[in-house]
């Protein structure tokens, strides 16, 4: 942008356009959450930690054999990862909360006894001075019609990588999590938005949320917001001070490599317990598994022959921005994958079955069958299935399902899943279950011929998170509810 389309000017008017590109794919984000599923949540959260560890093992292997042997080396890596692992499984209390820190601290130690650290560091944390004001640059900023297109390209995968983050940050602080809360993602979102707006006018350049500080926050169970406050208090701080920063440069590579792999490993493990809470069909395993496989090529794909040779793509910059980052470009793929398989992908299903010969595997092979195509989790469809049968045989066995005609022994089975419920609606014709909140006495059980039905009501109550029945005109309809 800087050598083709005007000057410095036009990279900071570039990031302005991308910060308001990233607020309006907030609000959009909020508006598809049929497509932002609790799957592509999980992808965006794997391909952060994947991305971490694959990092980390590059820093790992590049050697620099001026500084250190490969012996010393391979020392600092074992020492590095080994101090964080034992601090982190076998300690508890602050040891654990600064088992990362520990680690680097154990490895910047080792850095400097072996002398891994070259002079030119050392001289240029002498030189940097402990406090300094910032002076913000005057270069200024302009808009380059020709930029728009690629800075909201950019916008874009900015966005798709805070939402990987945000869902990550989500996941760990909630121990019953279920799905991502895209109010709160368009939140940080938005606060992303606003920060690079404000980025453009003081000539900085555009930022995203850390999949690295989130992973962090995992690896050491430590969520507190306030946390949270005293850090952003300790990174203002910081800012003023040349000399903290200049420090943690310091740090040889295999150092940070090891920091790497350890907070990945939180990381992609939570993305693969996201993504396995879920029933999976052949269309969500085609969108998540094309888009994982795009996002862990992401370097292959960036370095192909084939791409570089391509005109097409030379000639245009939007489709370059494709190739962003592994984390949007998979979370991307995997979005637009998910809105095609939408598609006849309806989210109401009806079946009839024989109220005296189907079995409860016919009714199980239904329910999953919908919980896959919807992605539901697999506790509440196994509950519905063991309702929906406990259902079929109260209504049969009490004489409730009329079956004295060969025309009125079918029940029909109707699905309906949304985002926070799986509901299972029974239609058949006779007489209306009455559903009681609370069980008969036990005398009422003796004497009582009506206390049998309402027991049955009251453990078919039990079984599901709710239970209407009622009675319309000649066909009789019980619903049950179940909170996903």
């Amino acid at each position: 942008m800087a050598k083709a389309q005007g000057g410095v000017g036009a990279v900071f008017g570039m990031v302005g356009i991308v910060g308001v590109a990233q607020i309006g794919f907030a609000l959009l984000f909020q508006r598809l959450r049929s497509v932002f599923t609790v799957q592509v949540a999980g992808l965006a959260v794997l391909l952060i930690g994947l991305g971490l560890g694959s990092f980390g093992i590059k820093l790992v292997l590049e050697i620099d054999s001026t500084l250190i042997t490969t012996t010393e080396h391979a020392l600092l890596c074992v020492l590095t990862l080994g101090t964080m692992i034992v601090f982190n499984v076998w300690s508890s209390g602050y040891l654990r909360l600064f088992s990362a820190f520990l680690g680097l601290l154990a490895g910047f130690l080792a850095s400097y006894y072996l002398g891994a650290i070259p002079a030119e560091a050392w001289e240029l944390l002498h030189d940097a001075p402990l406090f300094y004001l910032p002076k913000p640059m005057q270069l200024g900023w302009s808009i380059n019609l020709q930029s728009i297109l690629p800075a909201i390209a950019t916008g874009l995968f900015l966005a798709l990588h805070g939402f990987g983050a945000l869902v990550a940050a989500q996941r760990f602080n909630d121990a019953d999590w279920k799905r991502p809360d895209l109010n709160l993602i368009k939140q940080g979102l938005f606060a992303e938005g606003l920060t690079n707006i404000f980025n453009a006018f003081l000539n900085g350049l555009p930022l995203t949320s850390s999949g690295g500080a989130v992973s962090l926050a995992a690896s050491t169970g430590c969520t507190s917001r306030y946390l949270a406050y005293a850090l952003a208090a300790l990174m203002v701080l910081m800012a003023f001070m040349p000399k903290a920063i200049v420090f943690w440069q310091l740090l040889p590579l295999p150092v940070m490599g090891s920091a790497l792999i350890f907070l990945a490993a939180f990381t992609s493990l939570s993305g693969l317990q996201v993504i396995a809470s879920r029933l999976l069909d052949n269309r969500k395993i085609l969108a998540l598994g094309i888009g994982l496989i795009l996002g862990v090529s992401y370097e292959r794909l960036q370095a192909s022959q084939y791409l570089q040779a391509s005109q097409y793509l030379q000639a245009s910059e939007t489709l370059q921005h494709l190739l962003f980052s592994g984390v949007s470009l998979g979370v991307f793929v995997a979005v637009v994958l998910s809105a095609v398989f939408q598609i006849r992908n309806h989210t109401r299903r009806r079946k009839s079955f024989d109220a005296q010969h189907s079995s409860i595997d016919d009714v199980i092979r239904f329910l999953e069958l919908q919980g896959k195509s919807w992605g539901a989790r697999y506790e509440v469809v196994h509950r519905a299935e063991y309702a929906t049968w406990q259902a079929f045989e109260i209504l049969t066995e009490h004489g409730l399902c009329d079956v004295t005609t060969a025309n009125n022994d079918k029940i029909e089975l109707e699905t309906i899943f949304n985002e926070y419920t799986f509901t299972v609606i029974l239609y058949y014709k006779g007489k209306a279950l009455p559903i009681s909140t609370h069980a008969p006495s036990h005398e009422a059980m003796l004497t009582d011929d009506g206390a049998v039905t309402q027991m049955a009501g009251y453990m078919l109550h039990r079984l599901a998170d709710q239970v209407r029945s009622r009675h319309d005109g000649e066909r009789c309809e019980l619903r049950l509810l179940f909170n996903d």
